[in-house]
């Protein structure tokens, strides 16, 4: 069976591009420049895949996908975005969506690819529809091959459940242990293991299993030729050998974890006896991997979300509700274990005035400047946040006041020296900040009564003429 796919884009080129691309490739497949348009065509005739931008028009993608789910809940939808639509494409995969691209397409090949994996479970689906099909009518053959028939369906829902289980988690670990617990499960109870690309593309990391007694992490580490190449057979080979070798069993089964042809790990069963794995345990650890690779880059992506949500969009420096809530964490480990911590309270002087002198854009960039020097002058153990406007603060874990006061000191000189564009309209002919600082426990035990003394004290260094320390 040859699905029918649909592309829906306000961007002429874009739609124009892809539909080019799969109608070369022998694809059945027709544009629309608008959700309204889309609904029409479907209304009209029979689309198997639905690609959708999320930000169009009228009817956007989201909206489109509800119509769509509502209208026939067979018909899969591959959502477009951009990076700034991140947590818009992760909503979209929660209301149904197959999977998302993210423009611009680093390589147009990725169409494809999804094309034939959705037609592949297509496939799948309508193979199994026959297969039950051909059973009714069969009925009379031999108990084997209904047994088989049972099997292979069998197979189909629990790889359907193990899908759903794994794409459910967020969190990253999570997935991991998710992802070998069903792989074990669907495998008999076997022996189970997931071997995750590190960071720096260096080393193979086993980063879950199932089924291990004992087991040493440390020495299942496998590192990855460097620069590590684009994937091939040889390679592939190569990385599974190693990986092998660090399994004291006597059968090994592995399968590499891909994403947009991405290496993101290898996932791996074993056995104690020489007896080598079926086809169908095969099959099953294949397609089990095609839903890991999505739940990595689902639960990546997630995380991504998480850490632009504690971050203020100007500067990057920490937001206001994640100091907050770093600040009394400090404070109750400052009193529980009786070291001191301090907190610098900074406002830029006549800001205001810079403002209106030089702009808004003009004083967003001061702003930033600021920022950057604070983060330079910070040690790793240091917090620094924008708590609002021209106002920042830095929580100095194991500081007392006296040093917390040559930090602030040097902050700032620093500032005052900077060249900021126009500074010569400024009182002073300087960009400056003034700076009050408090301490745990010697100006209170919680980190209200931190930031009351710190902003008490800023307060005193504006009465005192600005560009003060207090």
């Amino acid at each position: 069976m040859t699905p029918s796919i649909l592309i829906v884009d306000d961007e002429t080129s874009f739609r124009s591009v892809v539909l080019d691309l799969l109608q070369d490739n022998g694809w059945v497949a027709a544009g629309a420049a608008s959700g309204e348009e889309a609904l029409s065509l479907l209304n009209k005739g029979r689309y198997d895949i639905v690609f959708s931008d999320l930000r169009m028009p009228g009817i956007d993608g989201l909206t489109l996908l509800k119509e769509i789910k509502k209208k026939d809940p067979m018909i899969e939808v591959i959502m477009v975005t951009s990076h700034t639509s991140v947590s818009s494409a992760i909503e979209a995969l929660r209301l149904g969506a197959y999977d998302y691209l993210i423009k611009p397409l680093e390589d147009i090949e990725q169409v494809l690819a999804l094309v034939k994996r959705v037609s592949d479970k297509f496939s799948l689906e309508h193979e199994k529809a026959k297969l039950l099909e051909d059973l009714k009518v069969k009925n009379h053959e031999l108990e084997e091959s209904n047994l088989k028939v049972i099997q292979y369906s069998m197979d189909i829902s629990a790889l359907y459940a193990a899908e759903k289980e794994i794409l459910a988690g967020l969190d990253l670990s999570e997935v991991y242990e998710r992802s070998v617990a069903s792989l074990s499960k669907l495998v008999g109870l076997r022996p189970a293991a997931l071997w995750v690309l590190s960071g720096s593309g260096k080393n193979l990391l086993p980063e879950a299993q199932s089924g291990f007694e004992t087991m040493d992490w440390p020495d299942w580490i496998v590192p990855v030729p460097q620069p590590l190449p684009k994937p091939t057979v040889e390679i592939q080979h190569a990385l599974i050998e190693a990986l092998k070798a660090k399994v004291s069993l006597e059968s090994a089964l592995f399968h590499p974890v891909y994403s947009h042809r991405k290496l993101l790990g290898f996932l791996g069963i074993f056995d104690s006896k020489k007896d080598p794995f079926t086809k169908r345990e095969t099959d099953i650890l294949s397609r089990l991997c095609s839903s890991v690779s999505l739940a990595i880059e689902n639960a990546r992506l997630y995380e991504k979300v998480k850490a632009l949500a504690i971050r203020d969009g100007l500067t990057g420096l920490y937001n206001r509700r994640h100091f907050e809530e770093v600040l009394n964490t400090e404070v109750i480990r400052a009193v529980r274990h009786k070291h001191p911590v301090s907190l610098i309270f900074l406002d830029v002087d006549y800001f205001k005035n810079y403002n209106d002198l030089q702009g808004h854009m003009m004083g967003d960039e001061a702003l930033k400047e600021i920022a950057n020097l604070l983060m330079k002058r910070a040690r790793v153990t240091d917090i620094v946040c924008r708590y609002g406007g021209e106002e920042f603060v830095i929580i100095l874990p194991y500081t007392d006041k006296a040093n917390a006061r040559m930090v602030a000191e040097e902050i700032r000189a620093h500032v005052e020296a900077h060249p900021f564009s126009n500074r010569e309209q400024q009182p002073g002919g300087a960009v400056t900040v003034s700076l009050g600082i408090s301490e745990c426990p010697t100006d209170g035990e919680s980190g209200s009564e931190l930031l009351k003394r710190a902003d008490e004290a800023l307060y005193r260094a504006k009465g005192a003429g600005r560009n003060k320390v207090c």
